[in-house]
C-alpha cells in the first residue's frame, strides 16, 4: 500500500513538472514570436532545465531558434555570449529526439545559417591568433555541411590553415589534399600543400603539387615563387632563377622576388663546381639583385646585410690570400691587402645601414668590429665593442 502511494506521488510530481515545462515552453515560444528575445530566453532556459526536457524535441527546437536569433542580433551579445554554440547544440539535440522528423527540414535550413555564422566566428578567432577556437568553429561548420550533404570547402580550408599553423602536418596535408581533389579554385592550397610536402622531405609530391597548381593557375606569382623556393631547397638554382625571373616580370617592384633572386645568385656564386668566371658573374648579379631590392626598399635589412656580407667575404678572401704569400712577395701581398680593404670599405655602408635597423644583431656587430679593426677606425670600434 505504501509503495503504491509513493508511485502515485511520483507520478503526480512528474505530471506537475511536465505541465510546468510545457507552460514555460509555450511562454518562450510566444515571447519569441513577439520578438521579445529577453523573455523568450528566460522561459526557454527554464523549460530546458526540467528533467522532462531531456526527451522533448520541441523544447530544444525552440531553444535553437531563440538562441540563433540572439546570435544574429549583436545587441544581445552580453545577454548570450555563447548563443551560437547553444543554438548549434540545441538543434542537434532536437534532431536526435525528433523521431517523427517534424522539425527536420526547418533544422536543416537553420543549420545552414548557423554554419555561416560558425565560419565567420572561425575567421575572427583565426585573425586573433586563437587557433584552437578557430579550429572548433571551422570543424562545426564542416559537420553541418556533411549533415546537409554539402561540402563546405571554405570551412575545410579554414581548418587546414589551423592545422598548418599548429604544425600538425599530417592533418593539414590530408585536408589540403581533399581540397585539391575537390578542384577548389584557390591557388594558395597548392602553395601550402607543396610547402608541407617539402617540410616533410617529400620533394616528389611537393614538385607534382606545385606543377599541378601552375597547370590550373598558369602565371600565378605566388605559385611561381613557391616553385622557385622548392628549386632552391633542392639545389636546383638555375631552375629557381627561371621561375623568379618570370615572377619579376609580373611584379618588378616586389622586394621579396628581388631579394630571392639575390639569394639565388648568392648561392650559385659559392658553387665550387663552376668556373671562376661563372662564379664571378654570379657575384656581380647577386650585387645587382640586392641593390635593386634596396632601391625599392632602403630599409630591407636582409638585403643590406647580405650585400655587406658579399663584399665582407670577398675582402676576407683577399686578406687570407695575402697572408698565405711568402715574405719575398711583398708587392703581391700589398696588392691583395689593398683589394681586401677596398672590399671591406664597400661592405661598410651596407652594414652600418643595417645596424640602424637592428643594432643588436650579433653577427652584424661582429662583422663591423672586424672591419673597424682592419681599417683602424678606433672610435667606431670602441662604440661597437660597447654593444657586444
Amino acid at each position: 500500500m505504501k509503495r503504491n502511494i509513493l508511485v502515485l506521488a511520483c507520478l503526480l510530481i512528474f505530471g506537475v513538472s511536465f505541465a510546468q515545462m510545457k507552460k514555460d515552453r509555450t511562454s518562450a515560444y510566444n515571447y519569441w514570436q513577439k520578438g521579445d528575445l529577453v523573455k523568450a530566453k528566460e522561459y526557454i532556459d527554464k523549460a530546458t532545465a526540467y528533467p522532462e526536457a531531456a526527451t522533448d524535441a520541441k523544447v530544444w527546437f525552440y531553444k535553437g531558434g531563440i538562441y540563433l536569433d540572439l546570435q544574429l542580433k549583436p545587441e544581445f551579445k552580453i545577454l548570450a555570449p555563447d548563443a551560437l554554440n547553444v543554438a548549434f547544440d540545441s538543434y542537434n539535440k532536437s534532431k536526435e529526439l525528433d523521431v517523427k522528423n517534424e522539425y527536420k527540414s526547418d533544422i536543416m535550413l537553420r543549420m545552414q545559417t548557423i554554419g555561416g555564422q560558425l565560419f565567420n566566428e572561425g575567421i575572427n578567432y583565426f585573425q586573433a591568433n586563437d587557433v584552437d577556437n578557430a579550429q572548433k568553429y571551422f570543424d562545426r561548420a564542416i559537420q553541418i555541411g556533411k549533415d546537409n550533404n554539402v561540402i563546405d570547402t571554405l570551412a575545410i580550408y579554414g581548418s587546414a590553415l589551423c592545422y598548418e599553423k599548429k604544425n600538425d602536418k599530417p592533418k593539414a596535408i590530408a585536408l589540403y589534399s581533399d581540397l585539391v581533389g575537390m578542384q577548389m579554385k584557390e591557388p594558395s592550397i597548392y602553395s601550402s600543400l607543396c610547402m608541407l610536402y617539402k617540410e616533410t622531405g617529400d620533394f616528389a609530391k611537393a614538385t607534382s603539387t606545385i606543377n599541378d597548381g601552375l597547370a590550373k593557375f598558369p602565371g600565378n606569382n605566388d605559385l611561381i615563387i613557391n616553385q622557385a623556393n622548392l628549386y632552391i631547397s633542392s639545389n636546383q638554382h638555375d631552375k629557381a632563377l627561371e621561375s623568379l625571373k618570370i615572377a619579376k616580370e609580373k611584379e618588378p617592384g616586389n622586394t621579396s622576388i628581388l631579394y630571392a633572386i639575390g639569394v639565388t645568385y648568392d648561392l650559385l656564386k659559392n658553387d665550387t663546381n663552376l668556373s671562376l668566371e661563372k662564379r664571378n658573374y654570379y657575384f656581380t648579379e647577386a650585387v645587382k639583385a640586392y641593390e635593386n631590392t634596396i632601391s625599392v626598399d632602403p630599409k630591407y635589412f636582409d638585403a643590406l646585410f647580405n650585400l655587406g656580407v658579399l663584399y665582407f667575404n670577398k675582402g676576407g678572401d683577399y686578406i687570407n690570400e695575402a697572408n698565405k704569400l711568402p715574405l719575398s712577395k711583398e708587392k703581391e701581398y700589398q696588392e691583395f691587402l689593398a683589394n681586401g680593404k677596398e672590399n671591406l670599405r664597400k661592405a661598410l655602408p651596407y652594414f652600418e645601414s643595417a645596424e640602424t635597423l637592428n643594432g643588436t644583431d650579433k653577427q652584424l656587430l661582429v662583422s663591423l668590429k672586424e672591419i673597424y679593426t682592419r681599417l683602424e677606425m678606433m672610435d667606431k670600434l670602441k662604440a661597437v665593442n660597447a654593444k657586444l
